[in-house]
């Protein structure tokens, strides 16, 4: 599958994860470049770092299972996240995912900025998985909790340099609760059925 990334984006991806003590694995974004929306994640996790493509796991289970509802194949999708690489601490010898501090996800910022503004205007559509997806792109006071389902549009923000500016361009947002939470509490499947039958007639 294709990426927005430039080499020079990906070769100071893999040169920051080499350097970083708790950090392995690298991911990009990858879809398709005309897609019908753009996934907006979290981190990786172990079997995303592994294979290098985002989704492997059992959240990545998940979210086939989603498309399969959406009629949407991965192929018609971008997918992408806050941080490319897999967040990790170690405990009692063994690796565990960890949330991805702020400094990660300001240090991956240029990626995902650069993959968002390539977007084709008529191919904006972006769907935040999870607050961290969420808060990257509109703020740390928003939640899922608060957004999830509705349709609206937004300024998103990016780095420069030391601190987040709001983009010219306005993007359509739908969030969502992330694959793994869903898995998790099984309580939210009904909200979850709600969400992806709105997000199948915006599409």
């Amino acid at each position: 599958m294709a990426t927005f990334l430039t080499p020079e984006l990906i070769q100071q991806a893999k040169r920051l994860i080499e350097s970083a003590a708790q950090l392995e694995g690298f991911v990009p974004g990858e879809g398709s470049l005309t897609p019908r929306f753009t996934i907006v994640s979290e981190a990786p996790g172990r079997v995303e770092a592994e294979t290098g493509h985002g989704f492997m796991g059992p959240a990545g289970q998940e979210l086939n299972t989603w498309l399969a509802e959406l009629d949407v194949t991965r192929d018609e999708i971008y997918m992408t996240g806050a941080v490319r690489a897999r967040p990790f601490a170690t405990l009692e010898g063994r690796k565990r995912d960890r949330k991805p501090t702020r400094a990660e996800e300001n240090a991956f910022a240029p990626l995902l900025d650069a993959e968002l503004a390539a977007l084709p205007a008529a191919n904006d559509l972006l769907v935040p998985l999870g607050n961290t997806g969420l808060q990257r792109l509109i703020g740390p006071g928003e939640t899922v909790g608060n957004r999830h389902g509705q349709l609206f549009s937004s300024a998103i923000r990016y780095w420069q340099g030391d601190h987040y500016e709001w983009t010219q361009r306005q993007y359509r947002l739908f969030a969502m609760f992330h694959p793994s939470y869903t898995r998790r509490f099984p309580s939210k499947r009904a909200l979850l059925a709600a969400d992806l039958a709105t997000l199948r007639q915006l599409l």
